[in-house]
């Protein structure tokens, strides 16, 4: 997931390395907040799936909620969806798909049947997963959701004119990364069903894939199989106004200005185990700067006080001495470790010479750019793989030191100067990081031509293949803690098409792809954590894919009339399942 479990068939405790957690009150909290550990917890697949959600204690009805988030969403399509502050409002509020994530801030994690009535039967050696819907599911209008609908969003997640969005379960439908092959979707007379799924009756949908997924209800948690009924289907224009099955609606959404949510009336909280309906609207205000929140939410006035900020716009260096040093506003900061790696990845296509990426990790000043980040926001970062993966191992392949080494650098390019392009999201902070990177990377004998690209568009220019940039800064959040969700996604050369890559380094490299195939084949996942930790190291050491940067830290702010908040581990984000207004 970008910026973003493991089970064993037939067992239904977990081992889930995941991002350290605040605690679900909104009240004061006096701890310190810039001295959170990454954290493994436990998680486990529910007994019970039934609804309504668990009680939050001192929630009321009423009032209206302020999201502060930086630009437009890229993707408001469940189907598309795969950048954290769209999959949080999405997940959390608009749709709902077949399993979701039980979780109140305090550590403790369940996968649960969202849309089902349980989280899967398996069969066929893990080949077979059967799922059920629960009775009384309806969309914003009455009509009932189906399996039929599930399949047909699911379908639609095929189809070339939809690349973006997470692809394993397309991927796992027809063994192939290049998943859309043969099968292209339901437009131009495509079937509504795809390849490898069946669906017996109205509340039963069965995947059936080609090899064993033992973590396949985890994959079923994401935004790709919410069900899409095919009336409402605006196929690319889907973004613009996705039909509700959650418990809020779109009532108006004007892109790269606000949209307001209302509740949906046809949302039952009896089938619902996550959700609540407390606030009467959400509105989401694309247009502030992060000091411009910040400034807001530390001032706690007007409709900041029932306001927060979203992980995109974290309290910049600017506002934060102001933050910690008023008593008020730092109980306020919403803080803890995630499960995202900053990264700055290689266009391998463009930047082929070894010795260019090995002294570029070498060069990196990994204290100064923290400083522009934020200290308080992140660590510096030497791996592929975060700290919250299972089965992590420290290493620093490229020491540089806390500032970079210049002359080892200088060494490995032969003294010669090299020209890249660097790409960047237009953003207040990665402004400043930009300049930076261009400035800090003199000395060692990089010249950076510095390109913005409009935030709402960022993942999609650079998931096209032919995109002109050498360089660019992603943040990548496993999509469940093991390495299953981090190297594939990024690293799978084979799933490489023309738009929509995760793999934006466009890697394709055989030992890679050969032992990734081997360690996702591993019916004892301790054996492939261990795997995937040594993967990680080969490929810094024989290819050198990326620099990494900062394991990331959230920290952002919410009003003092914000109740329910908490850190959301599978988000990395303020969750908004149980928000209310005191």
């Amino acid at each position: 997931m970008r910026s973003a479990k493991l089970v064993t068939v037939g067992v239904l405790a977990v081992a889930l390395a995941a991002a350290g957690c605040t605690k679900n009150t909104g009240s004061d909290n006096n701890d310190d907040n810039n001295n959170q550990e990454a954290a493994t917890q436990s998680a486990t697949l529910a007994e019970n799936s039934d609804g309504p959600a668990p009680d939050v204690p001192g929630a009321k009805p009423g009032g209206t909620v302020t999201i502060y988030t930086s630009g437009d969403f890229e993707h408001l399509d469940p189907q598309q969806n795969y950048v954290v502050p769209s999959q949080t409002v999405g997940s959390n509020l608009l749709y709902r798909s077949l399993l979701q994530y039980r979780e109140n801030g305090d550590g403790k994690l369940e996968l649960v049947g969202d849309l089902t009535t349980n989280t899967g039967e398996e069969s066929n050696g893990g080949k077979t997963w059967k799922f059920t819907l629960k009775d009384g599911l309806k969309y914003e209008d009455g009509t009932p959701i189906t399996a039929n609908d599930v399949a047909y969003g699911i379908a639609r997640s095929f189809s070339p004119d939809l690349p973006n969005g997470p692809h394993y379960i397309q991927q796992w439908l027809v063994g192939s990364g290049d998943y859309n092959a043969k099968y292209k979707g339901p437009y131009d007379g495509g079937a509504k069903i795809p390849p490898g799924v069946e669906v017996p009756d109205a509340k039963t949908i069965v995947f059936n894939f080609p090899t064993p997924h033992a973590d396949a209800p985890f994959a079923m948690a994401l935004p790709t199989t919410t069900p899409v009924p095919p009336s409402k289907d605006t196929k690319v224009q889907y973004d613009n106004r996705p039909f509700s099955s959650g418990p809020y609606k779109i009532q108006e959404y004007r892109r790269g200005q606000q949209m307001t949510l209302v509740r949906n009336t046809n949302w039952d909280a009896k089938t619902d185990p996550i959700r609540h309906q407390f606030p009467e609207k959400y509105v989401v205000d694309f247009t502030r700067t992060a000091e411009q929140a910040s400034e807001l939410l530390l001032a706690d006035g007007g409709a900041a006080q029932t306001g927060l900020s979203f992980q995109d716009l974290q309290i910049p260096a600017s506002v934060y001495p102001k933050v910690i040093a008023n008593a008020d506003a730092k109980k306020r900061i919403l803080t803890g470790t995630t499960q995202f790696v900053w990264m700055f990845d290689f266009n391998l296509q463009r930047m082929k010479d070894i010795n260019v990426r090995k002294a570029f990790n070498y060069a990196l000043d990994r204290e100064g750019l923290l400083k522009v980040w934020g200290s308080y926001s992140g660590d510096p970062a030497t791996t592929i793989l975060s700290p919250t993966t299972s089965g992590y191992e420290q290493y620093n392949q490229y020491d540089g030191g806390k500032n970079g080494d210049p002359a080892k650098a200088k060494e490995l390019l032969g003294n010669k100067r090299v020209p890249l392009t660097y790409a960047y999201r237009n953003t207040e902070r990665n402004q400043a990081v930009a300049a930076f990177l261009r400035s800090s990377m003199k000395e060692a004998g990089f010249d950076l031509t510095i390109q913005p690209v409009d935030e709402d568009q960022y993942y999609t220019v650079l998931g096209a293949k032919d995109n002109q940039f050498d360089v660019y800064m992603q943040g990548w959040g496993s999509d469940w803690p093991g390495g299953a969700a981090i190297i594939p996604p990024l690293f799978d050369g084979r799933a490489i098409t023309p738009t929509g890559n995760q793999n934006i380094t466009y890697l394709n490299d055989d030992q890679v792809n050969k032992e990734m195939d081997e360690i996702l084949a591993l019916s004892d996942l301790t054996e492939a954590s261990k795997r995937w930790a040594k993967l990680d190291k080969d490929m810094m050491t024989r290819i050198v894919p990326i620099a990494p940067a900062i394991y990331d830290k959230q920290t952002t702010m919410y009003g003092s009339k914000i109740g329910g908040i908490y850190l959301s581990a599978p988000y990395g984000n303020s969750g908004l399942n149980n928000l209310f207004v005191k």
